[in-house]
């Protein structure tokens, strides 16, 4: 990221929580807030020790180099607050402005809790509350300031002044930046996470794809194959030439089955055809290098109705759709909901009369509806089997609804699919 958005980010509010410090983090932070803490602590064992000459660390510097020595009762308060500095630091995530501010305080009259402040300081700044920040930058330098005043302080002079607010702005600025690179990397682990997230929900979205078109293209020719073939199973006084005429269309409709079949999981291996600038512009030939079979259209329809037919199934048909206006895409999922309804329809309630109905337009979309009568008056209401459950998935994805339930007597499947959808989306 350029220098001018990054300078820009340090004053932008931090977007995700900071993370929890590492064992080794919180080991080499206390460990030199510690170590700070007891050399500037030692200085008033050492500075109060009892030498004639006043000397401080064996070097010849005496106390009034230093503007004199405090009290004794100082020498004592200094330790202190450090060591309540050192107590309160592991609260600078809850509260990073009152740690900050307390620590900033102890520092007028503490110089072994210096470290510890400077901690909670930097940890306040990584936050980027711009006010917040404000607030403690100012009160660092008025403790700093203010230190000046005490006798045994050393003299004031603008030359300290500049120092301690450019020192404080420093290490804020320092604080918002380190800010701005943990929320780059919190972002970054983020999409990371969303992008292992979307993975997995695509598989899921492929295995429940591959299972609706395996569902739809296999459940209505097994259904053909299993009642011709209860025929030949339960009547034992057919003709021969009855018994041969079923054994071809169980056979036809076994060749069909692995055809289509077949058909599917050529779709399932499409390799996708881009266009110059990369974008998906269609499927065109399988992983084998051979052509794609084509997909069912609103074409292919009365074939179907005439097969369903040709077994026995009583259809009564109203079709008012322009099938030639309607999306190719579209027509596919509309031939797989009346195909799936119809094979329904032959399973739970053979010897019924079906109704389907067609009907749309580009501004009132399209609309589906298959009913047929209960078999006989013992049966139960027909449940919600994996066919009624893909097809529901088909028009949901599409945009659209599908209900399913006993209306007046009779099992009826009302859907209603968009005319145009934004297929690039959801092909």
């Amino acid at each position: 990221m350029s220098f001018r958005a990054t300078w820009a980010a340090m004053f932008e509010p931090e977007q995700y929580p900071p993370p929890p410090l590492s064992g080794l983090g919180v080991a080499w932070r206390y460990a030199l807030s510690l170590a700070v803490y007891f050399i500037l602590a030692s200085v008033w064992v050492l500075a109060f020790q009892a030498r004639p000459t006043g000397i401080l660390f064996d070097l010849p510097i005496t106390p009034e180099d230093i503007g004199g020595l405090p009290p004794l009762w100082w020498a004592v308060l200094d330790p202190a607050l450090g060591a309540v500095g050192l107590g309160i630091i592991h609260l600078r995530r809850r509260i990073p402005l009152a740690i900050a501010l307390i620590t900033a305080v102890f520092s007028f009259a503490s110089a072994s809790v210096a470290a510890v402040a400077l901690w909670a300081f930097i940890s306040n700044a990584s936050r980027r509350n711009v006010r917040n920040t404000l607030i403690v930058v100012a009160a660092t330098i008025a403790a700093g300031l203010a230190s000046f005043l005490l006798p045994w302080s050393v003299p004031f002079s603008w030359t300290n002044l500049v120092g301690v607010a450019t020192l404080t702005v420093a290490w804020a600025l320092f604080g918002m930046y380190v800010g701005v690179r943990r929320d780059r990397a919190a972002g970054f682990l983020r999409r990371v996470e969303q992008a292992e997230q979307d993975r997995a929900f695509a598989v899921l979205a492929e295995r429940n794809r591959i299972a609706r078109e395996m569902h739809d293209v296999l459940a209505h020719r097994i259904s053909l194959v299993s009642m011709h073939a209860g025929v030949l199973a339960y009547r034992s006084d057919l003709p021969p030439e009855k018994t041969q005429e079923i054994a071809s269309i169980i056979q036809e409709n076994a060749h069909a089955s692995l055809t289509e079949l077949r058909s599917v999981l050529s779709t399932l291996r499409e390799v996708p055809t881009l266009d110059a600038a990369g974008a998906v512009i269609g499927a065109g030939a399988t992983e084998s290098g051979a052509v794609a079979a084509p997909q069912p259209t609103l074409a292919d329809l009365p074939g179907l109705l005439d097969e369903v037919r040709a077994s026995g199934q009583v259809l009564v048909v109203h079709d008012t759709l322009d099938a030639t206006s309607v999306p190719l895409v579209l027509q596919r999922h509309l031939y797989r909901i009346v195909q799936e309804c119809l094979t329904n329809a032959r399973k739970h309630a053979p010897g019924e009369a079906v109704e389907v109905r067609l009907a749309g337009s580009p501004r009132d979309g399209i609309s589906v509806r298959v009913g047929n009568g209960l078999a006989g008056a013992s049966a139960t209401i027909p449940g919600a089997k994996l066919g009624l459950v893909g097809i529901t998935e088909r028009a949901q994805m599409l945009g659209g609804r599908l209900d399913a339930g006993v209306q007046g007597g009779r099992f009826v499947v009302d859907a209603w699919l968009p005319w145009n959808h934004d297929f690039r989306r959801h092909p």
